[in-house]
């Protein structure tokens, strides 16, 4: 055992028989070292700042940390944003939020704090959102302020939020391995987890955009892009799974030629000529119906499809590799993964009109979103 994992060792030792105090000799019997080292360990730690207590005749006490002291209401708005909610996550309160979301426009949010999440780029905030009546995360750098309440939170269970809120990366996994949970039961939950936070942020890029905030030409060509093409995608994953292949929701006509073997820009636009005749409205139903269909697929299907692997249907060309049936549905190059990187995108800056007249001879902002679709790679 090196010097640091001894050290570890040792606090964990004397944390877990706290308030009960431990001899040097039993420490040393239980990391299989001398006294002396103990010894030697207990002292420079104990220089350097932990709290432990020496009784004469009976050992070492780690002291138990004095508790922080209590965050006031008033204090909450003057102190440190990153402060205000770690105390709400600890005393499980209710905090209000000024936040900006990534398009710069700020709403008001009551959030039920269950935890604090540090990524690579950015700490955010895991909660239950009681305006959106979900799980949310926040990013603390677009938290201008916020406000500890005196509400007490109900009980929710961090895990159970956090797997709500996995979103797997767009891209391709380090290794051929096919991942995803294990076990029908499991793999069913996930997959229909999934479903849900997809259609629940579905709902709300299309209630935004009604409210007037913008975009509805971006998210119509979204929304018609998603609708056919998750369509393909869940009647092809079903085909692959053995069964039949039911294109779900409400499928517009399309030429006779569209069933061919085309290229996936010829496809697209006959995509978007067949959806320009519906409303915001008829295309997110339209979507919403398809992931519907889906969820009570994955509710009835067979336990043995959960447990098996079938090949990844491909747009064009020959299918890929074998995977799990939840990872063919909410993996890498999902139905729902797909759906997420466009919602990701909306409100990313479009490139400007002249440039794209230039480069793809069309008229039309919008369609500048669905050229980048990661299911033409």
């Amino acid at each position: 055992m090196n010097r640091v994992d001894r050290l570890l060792a040792l606090v964990s030792e004397l944390r877990a028989a706290a308030p009960d105090p431990l001899t040097a000799d039993e420490l040393a019997e239980r990391l299989r070292v001398s006294g002396r080292t103990v010894r030697r360990d207990l002292e420079m730690l104990v220089h350097g700042g932990l709290p432990v207590r020496i009784e004469r005749g009976r050992g070492y006490v780690l002291l138990p940390a004095p508790p922080p002291s209590r965050l006031s209401e008033v204090a909450s708005l003057m102190g440190p944003v990153h402060d205000t909610l770690a105390e709400a996550v600890r005393t499980r309160r209710v905090v209000r939020l000024a936040y900006d979301d990534r398009s710069g426009s700020r709403s008001f949010r009551d959030v039920e704090a269950h935890g604090l999440v540090v990524a690579p780029y950015a700490e955010y905030l895991v909660g239950w959102c009681r305006m959106r009546d979900g799980p949310r995360m926040f990013r603390l750098d677009r938290i201008g302020a916020a406000y500890l309440s005196g509400r007490a939170t109900g009980m929710r269970d961090l895990d159970e939020l956090l797997a709500a809120l996995r979103v797997p990366l767009p891209r391709p996994p380090s290794d051929p391995v096919p991942r995803g949970p294990a076990g029908a039961a499991r793999a069913r939950a996930w997959t229909l987890d999934r479903l849900g936070y997809v259609r629940t942020r579905l709902r709300e890029a299309t209630e935004e955009v009604r409210a007037g905030s913008g975009g509805a030409a971006a998210l119509r060509g979204v929304l018609g892009h998603l609708a056919e093409w998750t369509r393909w995608q869940l009647a092809a994953i079903r085909e692959a799974a053995g069964e039949e292949r039911v294109y779900a929701g409400r499928r517009p006509e399309f030429p006779p030629e569209f069933e061919g073997d085309l290229p996936y820009d010829t496809r697209e636009r006959m995509i978007q000529d067949a959806m320009a005749l519906r409303s915001l409205g008829e295309l997110a139903r339209d979507l919403q119906e398809v992931l519907e269909a889906a969820g009570h697929w994955c509710a009835g299907s067979d336990d043995a499809l959960w447990e098996g692997t079938f090949p990844e249907p491909s747009p064009s060309g020959a299918p890929g590799p074998p995977r799990p049936l939840a990872d063919l549905l909410g993996g890498w190059r999902s139905p729902l993964a797909h759906i997420e990187w466009h919602l990701d995108r909306l409100t990313d800056e479009p490139p400007s009109v002249p440039a794209v007249l230039e480069e793809r001879g069309e008229d039309e902002e919008e369609v500048w979103l669905t050229d980048r679709c990661p299911l033409q790679t």
